[in-house]
This record gives C-alpha cells, structure tokens and sequence, in this order.
C-alpha cells in the first residue's frame, strides 16, 4: 500500500484525492492518500506524524510551499529557485523534495509543442506557483518574464532570484495589473479561479500561450475566456494530473513510462466527474 497525503490550507477544493484515486484504479496499485489541513504552528508535529503513519511522501500547497523547503535535506534545483517544493519523500537523506509545478509545465509545454524560446511572458502572481513558472520559462529560455504580483517586494526577490538561476531571460517585477506590450505567454499561478472568483487583469488574445495552476471543472473563468478567445490554453487540471504523476515515481521510484501513460486517461475520467 502506497501512503501519502497532502498538507495545506485551505484544501476544500482539493481535487488531489480523486486524481490519485483515478491513478489507484487505472494501475491497480493500492494508494491511500489523504487531504491534512494544517496550521504552520503544527506542520512539523504533522509530518512527523505522516512519517510515523508510513507514509512514503507527501504533496504540499498554499501556504507551507516555503516553510516546508527550509525543512528539506535535499531539495532540488527548482525548488531551490522558485523558493517552493510540491512533493516530498522521506529519503535516505531525510526529507527530499521535488517542484512538480516547474515538471509539470514543462510538460505541458513540450506536449503541445509550445514554442518558449525568445517569447515575452508573464506570470501573475509571487508565491510558489510564481516562482515554478518562472524557472520553467527560464529554463525555457523565455526572452523575459514579468512577475506581477500585489506584494512588489516578494515578486522583486523573486525576479532577483531568477535572474541570477537564468541570465540570459530579462525578469522583472510589476503591479498586479495588465502586463505592459503584449506577452506571448501568461501564466496565472494565483489562486483566483480556485479560491478566489476574482478577475486576472489580463484579456486573452489569438495565438497567445494562457496557462492556470488554478483548476476547476470545466476550466476557470481564465482558461474559459481564452479558449473562447482562440488561445492556446494549458488547463490546470491537466497540470494538476501531471504533478500527481511525477509525485508518484518520486515516492515510489516507479518507471515514469508506467504511471504518466495512464494522464490522458485520468484527465478523461476527471473531466466526466467518475
């Protein structure tokens, strides 16, 4: 029996457990992974738990992405970069972490055959989501990549930070407001579509590249308006299937061949509600 769960609050809309729920029934492995809703004064005390419990690894989303990176012994690069970390195991090391959301986007972009290279993006917010889409652009070799957050002082550091990983990207960082000229690429890593029925400032265009870490069934208000609009769109979703799946070969050390082949199916089942 594969153990695991995820820490994170709030998780009310959480659609984790269906995902891995879909991957148990499609693989036929035993997987039990349950939503923790946790305070940042019980987060150690809770991991230790999930540990004792025999759990293999755990995700983490808003808003212990940070607090949970300071406690690994081994991160890896992205997490390190964009200052987040979405998947843990309890390794050798202690605890490993892995950036699923970097992983995940790439793959998204790969998938679609989406051109990043010398492009002008933008990526709406400054967390750990921010930070992800960030190092994938860099990595991408993204022309520049504007964070446009509410908290200027964390999306600068952020910028900062990013710029020094990928030299050869322009970051900058601007208001939550409409990103100036006219990026090719926009990534919403805010939860607004999830937990929040807020507008992104930003009217999807033919041709452009729209990307949501926020999720819901049948798209989010962003993913809705730029389908309609002709945009290419990488739905949230699909990212959230993603990451579910590269969390799994981290825990387990599966054969990724084995477990992401079953992403088509899992995002088919989902989207019909089984």
């Amino acid at each position: 029996m594969i153990r695991a769960g995820l820490f994170g609050r709030p998780l009310s809309n959480s659609l984790s457990p269906e995902v891995f729920g879909t991957f148990a029934r499609l693989t036929g492995a035993g997987i039990a992974y349950e939503l923790r809703e946790t305070e940042a004064s019980n987060l150690a005390a809770e991991i230790e738990s999930a540990r004792a419990c025999g759990w293999c690894g755990f995700n983490v989303t808003i808003p212990h992405k940070g607090a949970v990176l300071a406690m690994l012994n081994l991160p890896d690069p992205a997490a390190t970069a964009a200052g987040a970390v979405n998947a843990v195991r309890f390794g050798r090391a202690g605890l490993e972490g892995l950036n699923t959301d970097a992983r995940a986007l790439l793959q998204a972009f790969d998938r679609q055959a989406i051109q990043v290279s010398g492009k002008a993006t933008a990526v709406f917010g400054a967390g750990g989501a921010a930070g992800a889409a960030g190092w994938a652009l860099g990595r991408s070799r993204a022309a520049s990549v504007a964070i446009l957050a509410r908290d200027q002082g964390r999306a600068g550091r952020l910028a900062g930070r990013l710029a020094e990983r990928f030299p050869e990207t322009i970051f900058s960082a601007g208001p939550f407001a409409a990103p100036a000229g006219t990026p090719d690429i926009v990534v919403n890593a805010t939860p607004i579509g999830m937990y929040s029925q807020a507008a992104l400032p930003f009217t999807p265009r033919p041709g452009c590249v729209c990307a949501d870490f926020a999720y819901a069934q049948g798209g989010t208000e962003f993913i809705r308006a730029a389908t309609a609009a002709g945009a290419v769109t990488v739905d949230g979703l699909e990212l959230l299937v993603a990451q579910a799946a590269l969390s799994l070969k981290f825990w387990t050390g599966l054969p990724g061949g084995d477990i992401v082949k079953f992403c088509g199916e899992a995002m088919s089942l989902l989207l019909r509600g089984k």
